[in-house]
């Protein structure tokens, strides 16, 4: 396994197909500091673009996921009233949303401690979110008259609903593990020792998944979220399915089935 030490408060490290980010500046609950956003985003681009990367997992260091914004570098910005240095956290902030939304390897997010405000939005941008029993959310902002960021607006109707999405955001309440879970935030909620392991784990079997299934589930789910006729759902299916079926991952894979079969 091999670290890339180039990062002020990124620790990565490639182990075969799974590329592990984990958020490292632990003393400050891993909260959004100088060009991490921007390493972030930088990261899953490559990732996106190494055809040897097949899953990303992000994970935070120390007693929480992700804190969101440090609220002391934005006091010192609204005290200086430097309304471009925040618009400039944001659209770093963007920067590394869209990456990760464009993506084409399967990304997991492994959740322990708090995930608040953009840290919770980061979380709920990777595909998978799995998390310890200490796990948490919380739609922080409100409490500094703040509005979501990190596409939070967005992930989070797609994930709980408008409704909830409302009164999550309203409220900034704290969402415990198991609220997490029933409401979608969580996928599984694993117990904080083996949470790493299992993670890890279910990333080396995402990083073999057939590339080209990946990318037929993409825009399948792309085209059922935008509201696609059921007609025209029939449609794609057939010519990614047809694309799917031709590949050599789909042909291996069918001899691999047919070989234990015959065991």
């Amino acid at each position: 396994m091999a670290a890339t030490p180039e990062f002020e408060f990124l620790s990565v490290r490639q182990d075969e197909a799974v590329l592990h980010v984990r958020l490292a500046r632990p003393e400050r609950l891993n909260a959004f500091a100088g060009t991490v956003r921007d390493d972030l985003r930088r990261v899953i681009e490559r990732a996106d673009g190494d055809p040897e990367i097949g899953c990303v997992v992000v994970s935070g260091e120390g007693r929480a996921f992700c804190a969101g914004g440090d609220v002391d570098v934005m006091h010192d910005i609204r005290r200086d009233d430097d309304l471009a240095a925040f618009a400039a956290i944001l659209d770093a902030a963007n920067r590394a949303a869209l990456a990760l939304r464009r993506c084409r390897v399967p990304t997991i997010a492994l959740v322990h401690g708090a995930a608040a405000g953009g840290g919770a939005n980061l979380a709920l941008g990777c595909d998978v979110r799995w998390g310890s029993e200490t796990a948490s959310f919380t739609q922080s902002f409100i409490h500094l008259g703040l509005a979501p960021d990190w596409g939070g607006s967005r992930l989070l109707v797609e994930v709980v609903g408008l409704d909830r999405a409302r009164e999550l955001l309203l409220t900034g309440r704290t969402v415990r593990a198991d609220e997490a879970q029933t409401l979608g935030l969580l996928h599984r909620v694993i117990e904080a020792d083996a949470l790493l392991e299992k993670g890890l784990d279910l990333a080396r079997t995402l990083a073999g998944r057939s590339p080209t299934a990946l990318q037929a589930l993409d825009a399948l789910l792309a085209s059922a979220a935008s509201g696609a006729s059921f007609e025209d759902q029939l449609a794609l299916e057939r010519r990614e399915q047809l694309a799917c079926f031709d590949s050599a991952e789909a042909r291996a894979a069918f001899e691999a089935f047919l070989a234990r079969r015959k065991r």
